[in-house]
C-alpha cells in the first residue's frame, strides 16, 4: 500500500501521524510524509512587497529548517512500524501539491487532520483539507482522534458503499479494530408515493411495504458485508437504524463512541473534479470524529495472480457479481500524466 501523509507541524497534522501509527500496515507499505512549503505570494501577499520590510531569505530558510525537523520527528514515530517511510518537501500551493503527489506516486490513502471551528464547534474542514479531499485520486482518511478502535461503517449495498467495505476488507488496516456495519433506512415519504411539501396524504399501503421491503434490504446488505469482513479475519457487527442518512450515521457513531467512519462516493462533477457525494460530504464536515472516505474506482484480481488487471466501473463488474465469482475487489487509484499543466489533473 502506497500512502501519503500531509503534515504542516499543528496539531491538527500531529493527529494524522499519530492515527496512521495506531494503523497495522501491510508488509511492504510506503508512507510518504509531505510537507508542502508556501510560495511567496502566499508568505508575503505577492513576490515583491515585503522584501523592503522582512529579510524573506531569512524567514524562507527558517520555515525550511522548522518543516525539516518536523519530518524528522514525525517519521521517526512511524519508523517503529513495519512500512517503509520517507519524507519530502515541496513547495506550493498546498492542497494542489498534495494531490499532484497523489497523482504522481500512485497512492492509495492520503491522511491529513482537519482544523475545528464554526459557531457550534464543530469538526469542519480547514480550505486544504476540504480541497484535497474533493480532488483527491483515492481514499482519503481526514484524522480528527489518533484512534481507530471503534470503525464505523456506513452502507447501502451500492457500487459506492461495497468499494468503502472491500478498502476496510482488503487494506489490512483494521485487524485490531472492532467495526460496526450500518445501514440508514431512510423512511421519510417520496413525492411519488403522493406526499407533496405540507401534504401529509399518501397511499399507506404502498408506503408501508416500501418500508418493510427497505428494512429487509438493509438486514441483507449488513448481513453480507458482515460475512465479508468476517471473512478477513475482522470482528464486525451489524446494525440497522431509520432516519435521516447523514445525521443518523453521525449520531450512530457519537452514541457507539466510533474513533472513524467510513464512507463511500463516487468522483464526478466539473472538470473531472472528484466531488463527493451529499451523504459523504455532510458526514465529512460534521462528524467529530476522523472520517475516512474510498472512491468508486475497482479493480478485480485473481486470486492466483499478484498483478492489477484493467480497472473497471462499477457499472461494467458489479461487486455483488465478482464477489460470488471468488474475485478480490479492491480500490484503486487513476494514474495520471504528473506533469499535465493545471492545478486539476
Amino acid at each position: 500500500m502506497k500512502v501519503l501523509i500531509a503534515i504542516d507541524g499543528s496539531r491538527e497534522s500531529s493527529l494524522a501521524i499519530d492515527a496512521a501509527a495506531g494503523l497495522s500496515w501491510p508488509e511492504g507499505s510506503t508512507i510518504e510524509l509531505l510537507t508542502v512549503l508556501p510560495t511567496d505570494v502566499e508568505l508575503f501577499g505577492g513576490p515583491w512587497p515585503a522584501a523592503a520590510y522582512v529579510q524573506t531569505d531569512e524567514v524562507r530558510a527558517r520555515l525550511r529548517e522548522e518543516a525539516l525537523v518536523n519530518l524528522g520527528e514525525s517519521a521517526a514515530r512511524l519508523r517503529q512500524g513495519r512500512a517503509l517511510v520517507v519524507t519530502t518537501l515541496g513547495e506550493g500551493r498546498p492542497a494542489s501539491v498534495i494531490v499532484d503527489s497523489a497523482h504522481a506516486n500512485g497512492a492509495d490513502l492520503i491522511i491529513l487532520g482537519a482544523r475545528g471551528h464554526g459557531a457550534l464547534e464543530r469538526a469542519l474542514l480547514g480550505s486544504v483539507s476540504a480541497e484535497v479531499v474533493d480532488q483527491a485520486p483515492c481514499a482519503i482518511l481526514v484524522a480528527r482522534h489518533e484512534w481507530t478502535q471503534k470503525v464505523l461503517i456506513g452502507t447501502d449495498g451500492s457500487d459506492e458503499a461495497m468499494a468503502a467495505v472491500e478498502f476496510v476488507a482488503g487494506s489490512g488496516l483494521f485487524m485490531g479494530s472492532e467495526i460496526g456495519v450500518l445501514q440508514v433506512v431512510d423512511i421519510q415519504p417520496d413525492w411519488w408515493l403522493g406526499s407533496t411539501p405540507g401534504d401529509t396524504s399518501l397511499a399507506p399501503s404502498n408506503f408501508a411495504l416500501v418500508v418493510e421491503d427497505a428494512r429487509r434490504h438493509a438486514r441483507d446488505v449488513t448481513a453480507h458485508t458482515v460475512a465479508r469482513l468476517r471473512a478477513e479475519g475482522l470482528v464486525a457487527t451489524p446494525r440497522v437504524r431509520e432516519g435521516s442518512v447523514a445525521s443518523t450515521i453521525i449520531d450512530e457513531a457519537a452514541a457507539w463512541g466510533a474513533d472513524l467512519v467510513v464512507v463511500g462516493t463516487r468522483g464526478h462533477g466539473l472538470l473531472k473534479r472528484m466531488l463527493l457525494g451529499s451523504t459523504a460530504r455532510s458526514v465529512l464536515h460534521h462528524a467529530k470524529m476522523s472520517v475516512l472516505v474510498t472512491r468508486s474506482v475497482l479493480v478485480t484480481r485473481d486470486a492466483s495472480s499478484t498483478s492489477r488487471s484493467r480497472s473497471v466501473r462499477p457499472s461494467e463488474v458489479p461487486v455483488a457479481s465478482a464477489l460470488a465469482h471468488g474475485a478480490t475487489v479492491e480500490p484503486v487509484v487513476a494514474i495520471v500524466d504528473a506533469n499535465a499543466s493545471g492545478p486539476l489533473r
